[in-house]
């Protein structure tokens, strides 16, 4: 993120200019090849100009988030909000939260984005979005959502002090006892654990051994452990 961050700085011109560029292009919302591939470009500078952390990009991200008129928008400025620790974070995403809250599929999306973000403090956020309302260990797809998606998320996951494997193998033994199938397919990441520089690949092996020997463990986890372990 540090490396992005120096490159979003030494390209502000170019990315302030894409990004006024294509705002000022932009018409009424039409669901076409071209529209959707001038506000992918669109918001994509705008994340890259709010990562440099000047007040004037996140009050733009934060504007466009409230004027809206479609979800590519609000979601794109959301997604370059959420990369900061700033009060603008947390007042789009509860507005976001509130506006589509009965919205399952949106709200799928919300616990994903927070799940996906590179922030330092992802796995803080997501350790906390276990204990939201809409959270729910018996949706398959809430979980997938959240969980599934902090497993891919390589900067959080893979943690240097392996607090994201302590983490995700203590929700897998929660999940075990509630959906042993949805349980077992969050450990994919952790069959990778092979894959990894030596540090990280003890820690992964640490928690795959923890998870085998804990009594109760069902059969579809067990046998993905006891292979990853095996081979």
């Amino acid at each position: 993120k540090a490396l992005r961050q120096a490159l979003a700085e030494r390209f502000e011109p170019l990315w302030a200019r894409v990004y006024a560029e294509l705002a000022q292009q932009m018409g009424p919302y039409a669901f076409n090849a071209q529209g959707y591939g001038q506000r992918s470009l669109k918001n994509l500078a705008l994340g890259e100009l709010v990562l440099i952390g000047r007040e004037k990009w996140i009050e733009q991200a934060l504007y466009e988030y409230k004027q809206a008129t479609n979800m590519t928008d609000r979601f794109g400025a959301l997604k370059a909000l959420i990369q900061l620790d700033h009060p603008a974070r947390k007042e789009a995403l509860d507005d976001f939260y509130y506006r589509f809250r009965h919205d399952p599929l949106v709200v799928d999306k919300w616990f994903a984005l927070q799940a996906g973000s590179d922030h330092p403090k992802t796995l803080e956020h997501v350790r906390l979005l276990t204990r939201h309302p809409a959270f729910d260990y018996t949706n398959p797809n809430r979980v997938r959502s959240l969980l599934g998606v902090f497993g891919q998320n390589r900067a959080a996951f893979h943690r240097q002090d392996g607090q994201g494997y302590v983490f995700l193998a203590d929700e897998i033994l929660h999940l075990d006892k509630i959906n042993p199938q949805i349980a077992a397919r969050l450990l994919t990441p952790f069959t990778q654990w092979r894959r990894f520089d030596t540090g990280r690949r003890a820690l992964m092996k640490a928690q795959l051994e923890r998870l085998l020997h804990s009594p109760g463990l069902s059969n579809n986890s067990l046998e993905i452990v006891h292979k990853s372990l095996q081979v």
